[in-house]
């Protein structure tokens, strides 16, 4: 339960140690290096974190215990450096820090790469659909604009020029309607395609 508690706290500081790791005087004072030490390496933070918190802590007057950080960071790394944890990571599109001791790093990749693969492959399907998805939008909204056209086309108050000119735009974009038409025909073939890649590659790999 212990271990449990210690990997759910070093998740959540993960999200706030992230990108900085300042720390309060008092935090300083009272630091437990060893479990801070744990807790970076447990969410796969570089070594770096450890001179941004000296940094943060040397404001403070306080010098780390770098013995016991590296000691806890080691620790950490170890529930860091697994499989599944390369796999998830690659998967979510996380990127590595290259953090992961040799005698481990060797199936942490394995795995990041199979992950990482996935996350390629659902990423084109994504951007796909989010094509299709954008030109679909655009034809509505184009449907739009030609019935407010067409409507002050036939209205008593539109004068001959803006009629031609009416005309001349209305035309313009049933074009373009009927070309996002034929492109949503092409993306649609290709999402068919990325779709199978897709589950090739699920297919394939030896996590899921």
């Amino acid at each position: 339960m212990k271990f449990l508690v210690r990997i759910s706290i070093a998740s959540v500081l993960a999200l706030w140690l992230g990108g900085c790791a300042t720390m309060s005087e008092e935090e300083c004072l009272v630091a437990d290096w060893h479990g801070l030490g744990f807790e970076d390496g447990a969410a796969g933070q570089p070594i770096a974190q450890l001179g941004r918190r000296r940094e943060a802590c040397a404001e403070h007057g306080v010098r780390p215990d770098t013995s016991a950080y590296r000691a806890g960071r080691d620790e950490g790394l170890e529930h860091y450096c697994t499989e599944m944890r390369g796999f998830r990571l690659g998967r979510a599109g996380g990127n590595y820090n290259g953090v992961c001791p040799a005698d481990l790093e060797g199936l942490f990749l394995h795995a990041y790469e199979a992950g990482r693969e996935l996350y390629v492959a659902r990423r084109a399907v994504n951007s796909v659909a989010g094509a299709i998805g954008d030109r679909a939008e655009e034809r509505e909204h184009i449907l739009d604009d030609i019935t407010d056209m067409s409507a002050r086309l036939i209205s008593d108050e539109a004068t001959r020029e803006e009629r031609i000119t009416l005309l001349a735009d209305i035309a313009r974009l049933k074009e373009r309607h009927t070309e996002l038409g034929i492109e949503i025909e092409d993306l649609e073939h290709e999402l068919a395609m990325r779709e199978a890649e897709y589950q090739e590659v699920q297919r394939r790999s030896p996590y899921q």
